[in-house]
């Protein structure tokens, strides 16, 4: 018998940081709304992907881009994580506690293992992800029309330049993910590259390769 189907519902739409604001705050949410927490921060982004536009019908493009999509967000809820939006081809997680990095680590290594046997696919979504932790505001942006939970500062910015260095099945990390981790799983997990320079930063900074088959 064919699975039954979930229900839409707001759960479904919205992340659940979103939604326990609206839980704490019922009608009374300030206009300006500003918190700060501890976070590992993961974007995802497709390479290649305005060539896949052209070469294939947008059938076939959305039908990978969606099964893409499935695995990660499936992967990233398995492993406490949550979805902050999806950005077309990519999207944008995080993950909170105090086994955040080694968890995140966890999820990505099993998305890299996982996509490439996506074989029914008319191509292959080859996907880059960065990863970075540390102190990041998140609140709600937007006016009376439309309004969203919005995740904000450096640690979200140099995940998604991380993001943008990594090639097809590769994920980069920063040294601050490297220090989370625990020490008998730093050589298992991370590769170390090297100092990077970014756009905007006064400093390198050391960058890490997510080992996806140790």
């Amino acid at each position: 018998m064919p699975t039954a189907q979930k229900k839409p519902s707001i759960q479904m739409f919205l992340p659940p940081e979103t939604l326990k604001l609206l839980r704490d705050y019922r009608q009374n949410l300030p206009d300006e709304l500003v918190l700060e927490e501890q976070m590992l921060i993961l974007f995802s982004d497709m390479r290649g992907f305005t060539e896949l536009v052209e070469q294939y019908p947008a059938q076939q493009v959305y039908r990978a881009l969606h099964a893409s999509m499935t695995i990660q967000a499936r992967l990233i809820h398995r492993f406490g994580g949550s979805i902050n939006k999806f950005l077309g081809d990519g999207l944008l997680a995080c993950f909170s506690g105090e086994d955040k990095a080694q968890r995140a680590i966890a999820c990505v290594r099993q998305i890299m293992r996982d996509l490439p046997d996506q074989t029914e696919l008319p191509f292959r979504c080859q996907v880059g992800f960065g990863l970075h932790c540390g102190s990041v505001w998140f609140g709600i942006v937007g006016d009376d029309m439309r309004r969203e939970f919005a995740l904000i500062g450096d640690v979200v910015n140099t995940a998604a330049r991380l993001c943008g260095l990594a090639g097809g099945f590769q994920a980069l990390a920063t040294a601050a993910v490297w220090r989370e981790l625990p020490e008998n799983l730093r050589a298992e997990y991370l590769d170390p590259l090297g100092e990077k320079h970014f756009r905007g930063k006064k400093r390198a900074m050391n960058v890490y390769r997510v080992n996806a088959h140790a």
